[in-house]
């Protein structure tokens, strides 16, 4: 199995390479769905199976209704982001900190390049499996930054966090925008409890090793 990072607009999609198939965990912004493609086409292959939305964010679902439309490929998320998806809404919650300009920015960018609405094909729940799509990762529901945000395990100590972790400065917990901050601490224990030994963050190339995901507080 091989993960290809790709930075789709503001955030990146993870292109995943199986025996059974292409995998994407997220999609990026709206219009990046020809960086997805070329990938595609860089590694021969046509059978983009699964889009995965880690949650209900522009940066994470914006072209996953245009590349479900090119490839055939189905959507799924957990069910508590899913009218989002149906409704092409971005629910940012309260900002701490700095995280002010994403309720800034989000408007602008919206205009300029608009949601869409993304209907999931469908919702799985936190321990359900993507086996039968072909693909072996387990979801796990992480709320906090939105209702619904989850992350997928893959049984090869590999994981993708999505934006429960905030990639700058540092690895960390998501400081900037949530819609309930007070179950961000439970979110990141369990995570760390089912101790992958390499996680991607929404926000970066780099996968976190497991021993620096354990140094990361609880605390916001």
């Amino acid at each position: 199995m091989h993960i290809y990072p790709l930075a789709c607009g503001l955030g990146f999609a993870f292109q995943i390479e199986a025996p059974r198939g292409l995998f994407l965990v997220d999609s990026g912004s709206p219009g990046q769905q020809e960086r997805v493609l070329a990938k595609m086409k860089a590694l021969r292959r046509t059978d983009l199976k699964l889009i995965w939305i880690t949650h209900a964010h522009y940066d994470h679902y914006g072209s996953a209704a245009a590349l479900r439309e090119l490839t055939g490929a189905r959507i799924g998320v957990h069910p508590q982001d899913a009218r989002s998806l149906i409704i092409g809404h971005s629910p940012l919650g309260t900002p701490h900190y700095y995280g002010f300009i994403f309720a800034l920015v989000q408007p602008m960018v919206n205009r300029i390049w608009s949601l869409p609405a993304t209907p999931p094909d469908f919702i799985l729940e936190d321990g359900e499996t993507l086996e039968r799509f072909g693909f072996n990762a387990s979801v796990l529901h992480t709320p906090g930054h939105t209702p619904g945000h989850s992350c997928l395990l893959l049984p090869n100590s590999t994981a993708f966090a999505a934006d429960l972790i905030a990639s700058f400065p540092s690895s960390r917990l998501q400081f900037l925008v949530a819609t309930d901050w007070s179950q961000l601490p439970n979110s990141i224990r369990r995570f760390q409890a089912a101790q992958p030994e390499w996680t991607y963050s929404g926000h970066s190339q780099h996968p976190i090793p497991g021993m620096m995901l354990q140094k990361i507080s609880c605390r916001i």
